[in-house]
């Protein structure tokens, strides 16, 4: 939870200074949550390479993937260290992905991790890990600056036909709920017309309650525009603010450390959800 994100980044921070790298072992099903919530925290004053791993068998199993998984872990953290490159990563398999652009994309392939909308950080293969120009490299003008908040009573909701919105203005009238993450079914459309409309509630969170509503998608390619169609322009007109190009898990994860950054208007915490911090 993001309780232990926040332990997790005070104590990469005790040791930054003493070490390379650093490899971090983590359950599968939360990893992209920690790993990216982890780039956040440290921001670009990182000077080490930090490497997440796990594996879709347990050790101890015939034919568990984790010992390859370890290894290539292990590597590309060598290999960083010799290219200068400081970034949070996830390896997996043959793969080597920026954490913050990462997501589980199977629960029993053992390729379980996937970048659907930025290219994958380096490729492994037999003679080598080969990093991409864009992997993120050490400022050595630059401070470590940990920044480990991350707001809670945030609501995540996936946007089905039927969802009903009085139930929601329930939720958010209750005043425990900071912020509202909809997940849309296409590319930022909500609900229109009649009594499943979505946009009085959004204008209500908004404009009344003072609660900030995020719309992303449930789709793992997120690399698409969110006002093409009338519903998402809409929602967007309604006060509601796109997630761009954010996967599900980031969109969550950035929404939270982005409140706790304590903005003082909408429009200050539309522009920290936009700004490029760490790719």
């Amino acid at each position: 939870n993001p309780t232990h994100w926040s332990k997790l980044a005070w104590c990469v921070a005790g040791v930054h200074d003493k070490v390379d790298a650093i490899i971090v072992t983590h359950g599968t099903d939360t990893m992209a949550y920690t790993a990216g919530a982890l780039s956040l925290a440290l921001g670009r004053g990182l000077k080490i390479p930090i490497v997440f791993t796990g594996s879709q068998m347990p050790l101890i199993a015939h034919g568990t993937d984790a010992k390859f998984n370890l290894e290539n872990a292990m590597n590309t953290a060598l290999t960083a260290c010799e290219e200068g490159i400081a970034e949070v990563m996830i390896v997996f398999g043959d793969r080597v992905l920026r954490a913050n652009r990462s997501t589980k994309t199977s629960q029993s392939k053992f390729p379980a991790f996937d970048s659907p909308a930025f290219p994958h950080l380096a490729k492994i293969d037999a003679v080598g890990i080969h990093f991409i120009a864009d992997a993120l490299k050490a400022n050595r003008k630059s401070v470590l600056k940990v920044r480990a908040d991350f707001q809670m009573g945030i609501l995540s909701l996936d946007v089905i036909p039927g969802l009903e919105p009085r139930i929601l203005l329930g939720i958010l009238r209750s005043g425990k709920c900071k912020g509202l993450l909809l997940k849309s079914p296409g590319a930022g459309n909500v609900p229109s017309e009649g009594e499943y409309s979505l946009l009085p509630m959004i204008y209500e969170a908004v404009n009344k309650l003072k609660i900030p509503v995020l719309v992303s998608t449930k789709f793992i390619d997120t690399n698409m525009r969110f006002d093409i169609y009338e519903p998402a322009k809409m929602a967007l007109e309604a006060g509601a603010i796109s997630t761009r190009d954010l996967t599900n898990v980031m969109a969550q994860v950035k929404f939270m450390w982005a409140l706790a950054q304590k903005p003082k208007s909408f429009n200050e915490l539309k522009k920290i959800i936009y700004t490029d911090f760490v790719g």
